[in-house]
């Protein structure tokens, strides 16, 4: 067994026993690095803990090693564009493009230097230009989002990065968001090409990829790294805790004195935020299921007082938000681990 912790509960960095999402990976790096890309757009979105933010990050470091890439993480605040275009003018890759210059803009204490004959008095035009000479470069550049919402600075971004893709500037687009807020966005009337935008659910990692982790890593068994792997059902937050808390504590297997700490960590960084993000009635049909286990949805129905037909509006939602999920028809179980476990005390 190694020395140093290999796991991590810190959010959104990618940790070292990084389990990578493959498939969903390799889709958007395709889908980005060809000709001519058919979506200049990919929305990840997922529960809280799910690891949207560590794919971010994997595939902004990706293509930040390409020479021909420009990454750029302006933020989800105000004066998204006014960030763009800073961080390309501080970028390295692109800066001493910038140093000869005929005209000036300002803001924010920056001075830009581009050339040209037109006076720049936006942000807008001043990111035009700017693009224009990365695009002879043949340049492309990647925007990178993490927790976008429903805020007017967001919508106003959008906008104009529309405006953007319709003439033809190499700017792609990849945002990270909780289910509801990116839906709300997406449901915006004024930016209809984002509700086409390919949605990335991040759902559970492979058992056998934690299981093989936690064998390696913790140097158990392999019929405990498979017990360890069914505990977290997937749920990347979980797999990153169990995994610190087994090699902290030394254990060789769970007890109740580390599962106590497992409930505790995902209840105080997870799961009160899950919580208090969903409706009333979401909270009343959770509270309803009464196990970790498989729960036939006529029980479900019988436990809430509701009829299927009421049931199937809220069974959609929370299956999209990442919190329950469908194993098998006529059924639902919690996409969590230790969820009802956690309700018990709510």
């Amino acid at each position: 067994m190694i020395d140093e912790n290999p796991f991590s509960t810190t959010f959104g960095i990618e940790p070292d026993n990084f389990i990578a999402r493959i498939k969903e990976q390799d889709q958007i790096i395709s889908e980005f690095s060809s000709g001519k890309p058919s979506n200049y757009v990919y929305l990840i979105t997922g529960v809280r803990g799910s690891g949207k933010t560590v794919m971010l990050t994997a595939l902004a470091n990706y293509f930040r090693d390409k020479k021909d890439w420009l990454v750029i993480d302006p933020g989800p605040k105000d004066n998204i564009l006014e960030n763009i275009a800073s961080e390309i003018y501080e970028n390295g890759k692109m800066k001493y493009a910038f140093l000869k210059g005929e005209f000036s803009f300002s803001f924010h204490g920056l001075t830009f230097s581009i050339k040209g004959k037109e006076p720049v008095t936006t942000v807008n035009t001043l990111l035009k230009k700017m693009l224009d000479i990365i695009k002879k470069k043949n340049i492309k550049v990647l925007i990178t989002i993490d927790e976008v919402d429903n805020s007017l600075p967001m919508k106003l971004f959008i906008q104009e990065y529309q405006s953007l893709i319709r003439q033809n500037y190499p700017v792609l687009l990849l945002m990270t968001g909780l289910y509801e807020n990116v839906s709300k966005l997406q449901e915006n009337k004024t930016l209809t090409f984002l509700y086409r935008a390919p949605k990335i659910q991040m759902g559970p990692l492979a058992l056998n990829s934690i299981a093989l982790n936690y064998e390696q890593r913790l140097g158990v068994s392999k019929d405990i790294s498979v017990k360890l792997a069914k505990l977290t059902k997937g749920y990347a937050y979980a797999y990153q805790v169990l995994g610190y808390l087994m090699f902290k504590q030394k254990k060789s297997t769970v007890d109740n004195e580390l599962l106590s700490l497992f409930d505790q960590y995902l209840s105080d960084y997870v799961y009160d935020k899950v919580y208090a993000g969903i409706s009333a009635k979401e909270q009343e049909i959770l509270k309803s299921f009464k196990t970790d286990e498989s729960i036939k949805t006529k029980d479900l129905c019988i436990n809430s007082k509701i009829t299927i037909q009421y049931l199937s509006v809220y069974r959609k939602r929370l299956i999209n938000e990442g919190i329950i999920v469908a194993p098998s028809y006529g059924s639902l179980e919690f996409a969590l681990p230790r969820f009802n476990e956690f309700l018990q005390y709510k």
